[in-house]
């Protein structure tokens, strides 16, 4: 997968002023890591299960191919998910849970509390706050 700075403005899905990239990790580039919390890994396994469900909010196309982990080998995940926060559209891979639950991968501060509080993909609540955010046009 190619990496992407955490909190650039540029991912392999989006690019955009609105976009925060989090989580797009290389076995090349180091990353922050800590103990994670139970419930934030409970909510973003649920989010990142949901991510298909999010993608017509957002205006995403399906991804091409599943990709496996650089760490470990042993997890596959083709997704993209959108965590709607204030004025930004966090954008992350599907595998993003994968690496916080195993890997201890620390995610922004920011993009934590915008998971814990957004609605769900799949929802008219998550739908209407993704348009707030990227526009009508998606």
């Amino acid at each position: 997968m190619a990496h992407f700075m955490d909190l650039g403005t540029t991912t392999q899905i989006a690019t955009a002023p609105y976009i925060r990239a989090v989580g797009w990790l290389s076995s090349a580039h180091p990353f922050r890591t800590e103990r994670p919390d139970p419930d934030f890994v409970a909510r973003l396994r649920h989010i990142c299960h949901q991510w298909s469900s999010g993608l017509a909010a957002i205006g995403w196309p399906v991804a091409a191919g599943p990709h496996t982990c650089e760490f470990c080998g042993t997890f596959r995940a083709s997704g993209n998910v959108g965590v709607p926060g204030t004025d930004v559209l966090y954008v992350a891979p599907e595998m993003v849970a994968h690496y916080v639950a195993d890997h201890a991968y620390a995610p922004p501060r920011e993009f934590v509390e915008a998971a814990m509080r957004c609605p769900l993909p799949g929802t008219q609540e998550y739908a209407r706050a993704v348009r707030g955010i990227v526009g009508e046009a998606g």
